[in-house]
């Protein structure tokens, strides 16, 4: 058994910036068998819980039909009460916990940073040092729940942590039905393989402003897998991916709207909103000569224009300052954007400063965990594994296994960093700075593998005024019955303007060159003939998606086509 470790729980003696903190020591290895029991403890005395709940009694009969939900599908349930203070609060926790505890849900809001804990709903966070980011502006010290699943003080977490920031019994009724509503939802549509990124320009200087943006086409053309398919705003005029449109914010609603598996936003942000930092022509000056102008994107106010039905409901991913600071008196942006009727079933966010090179390691620890682990290459099952697999690799010190667009992205941070920054104390702050408002347990419905591959085209190529029209043929086996969706289409990379209309609400980048449709059994194989337009070479990708009434299935393989 490992030696304790002293995580300091650090309670805020001065307003906001302020901040100091006083340690608490506590035992992290001690596990008691005789902790809390309720009519809501699932596992017997001798059973170790997979999933504990920290709630107050007054949320006990609204979490039954959770409890139930989680309890059919295996996961043994175990629940647990706050304490006044956090290090109390994981005592109880690990006292009905144990080695095969994999999610802890913080049911309840936390209580604000300069007030102790006065609600019997709240539960305490804990406030630990900041020594990167406060170097930049930020507070002293950073909320986190990320402790709490720390089983034995080796500063490894050892189990996933979600919050739901719930008031009410009633806020909690809601949450849980719109959980329920997304979980058994039938709607496998192609909202399901669109992954939407909102970028606003950085603002930090044109180097580091252009090293962030080659990051962010690394991550779209390497680490999402080709059936992936990205719908990028960025909020820079004339750049090929600005929507068209007199403002930005329309745009990125109106996309929000059409759903996605995941909406990625990553900018600047403030407590209650999201920022653009454009560049503008000065008043009464040639264009050539600009200035930045901020407007937001999204805050508390207009985060009820989201609209999306629970059934459909994105994963939200805010890598950008503050949003996530849920020990603001009020709430955060993400906690309005979690508990809005049509927002995100779950949002990830940091609770202070962030940094770009801690939120580039934070991103690619989370896509490369949705989108590369699990079996067969589909994923992990469940948001708390992308989470806990994220934390783990920012606080790994075994930096050879990792992958190559993160040593990409350290070799860049090496070189455009700030003289004297601690990147791995970054990463290790980051991976504490991210919360999910959300449930851990929630389930991610990964797609079906789909076997798809490009046959050798029995067709004649025609050619007219000595330009050659091109076959493809895609041979599909689906693993499911349902509606097949072949699409023959450009990288991302090919796009050099921006559309002026697009053909469909899932190709905003009008990347879409050919497509058929056809009803498929599972398990047999088709052969689909696609025909390109004359004169069509270069780079391509090949997508098939099939979408069923118990399910999704998807694949794509890329080819080069040769003038």
């Amino acid at each position: 058994m490992s030696q304790p470790f002293v995580w300091q729980n650090q309670k805020p003696l001065m307003r906001w910036i302020a901040m100091t903190s006083r340690s608490i020591l506590f035992h992290s290895c001690t596990f008691a068998l005789l902790g809390l029991c309720s009519a809501f403890i699932h596992p017997s005395a001798t059973d170790a819980a997979d999933v504990v709940v920290v709630a107050s009694p007054e949320f006990d009969e609204t979490l039954e039909p959770w409890i139930q939900m989680r309890s059919e599908e295996g996961l043994r349930v175990a629940i647990a009460r706050p304490a006044d203070n956090a290090s109390d609060t994981h005592q109880q926790i690990w006292n009905v916990g144990g080695a095969d505890t994999r999610y802890i849900v913080l049911v309840g809001d936390t209580p604000d940073y300069d007030t102790p804990r006065n609600q019997p709903h709240q539960i305490p966070t804990w406030m630990i040092p900041a020594p990167v980011t406060s170097r930049f502006g930020s507070t002293s010290t950073l909320p986190t729940d990320l402790p709490y699943g720390d089983r034995d003080g080796d500063r490894v977490s050892d189990a996933a942590i979600g919050r739901l920031p719930v008031r009410s019994a009633e806020q909690l009724a809601s949450v849980i039905g719109r959980i329920e509503a997304y979980e058994n939802s039938d709607d496998f549509g192609l909202w399901r393989r669109s992954f939407q990124l909102t970028g606003g320009v950085g603002g930090f200087g044109a180097m580091v402003d252009t090293a962030i943006e080659s990051v962010t086409r690394g991550v779209i053309t390497t680490v999402l897998p080709a059936d992936a398919k990205p719908q990028i705003a960025y909020a820079s005029p004339n750049h090929p991916f600005c929507p068209p449109g007199e403002s930005f914010t329309d745009a990125v609603l109106n996309r929000y709207r059409t759903g996605a598996r995941f909406w990625v936003y990553a900018g600047h942000g403030q407590i209650d909103r999201l920022e653009l930092l454009q560049t503008t022509a000065a008043d009464g000056k040639p264009a050539a000569r600009e200035h930045w102008s901020v407007e937001s994107l999204l805050n508390n106010q207009n985060a009820t224009q989201l609209e999306r039905a629970p059934e459909g409901a994105t994963i939200a991913v805010l890598l950008a300052c503050f949003a996530g600071a849920y020990d603001a008196p009020g709430d955060c942006l993400a906690e309005r954007m979690v508990l809005a009727e049509g927002g995100p079933i779950a949002v990830i966010a940091s609770s202070r400063l962030s940094m770009p090179y801690g939120n580039a390691c934070m991103g690619l620890g989370l896509l490369q965990s949705v989108y590369s682990s699990g079996p067969q290459n589909t994923g992990c099952d469940r948001i708390g594994d992308a989470m806990l697999h994220a934390a783990r690799s920012l606080q790994s010190k075994q930096q050879g296994k990792q992958s190559t667009m993160r040593v990409m992205v350290d070799t860049l941070a090496s070189m455009i960093s700030p003289a004297g920054t601690d990147l791995k104390q970054e990463r290790l702050e980051h991976a504490a700075l991210y919360q999910l408002l959300g449930d851990p347990t929630l389930r991610l419905h990964p797609p079906q593998p789909l076997d798809l591959s490009i046959e050798p085209s029995n067709q004649t190529d025609q050619q007219t005024d000595g330009v050659v029209a091109r076959s493809l043929s895609v041979a599909v086996t689906s693993p499911i019955a349902g509606t097949l969706i072949v699409a023959v289409e450009r990288p991302l990379t090919a796009i050099t303007k921006t559309p002026t209309d697009s053909t469909s609400e899932h190709d905003a980048h009008g990347t879409t060159i050919t497509e058929h449709q056809i009803e498929v059994s599972a398990g047999k194989r088709i052969l689909q003939t696609l025909t390109l337009p004359l004169g069509e070479s270069g780079p391509l990708i090949i997508r098939g998606f099939v979408h069923g009434k118990t399910g999704w299935a998807s694949a794509a393989q890329r080819t080069f086509l040769p003038d």
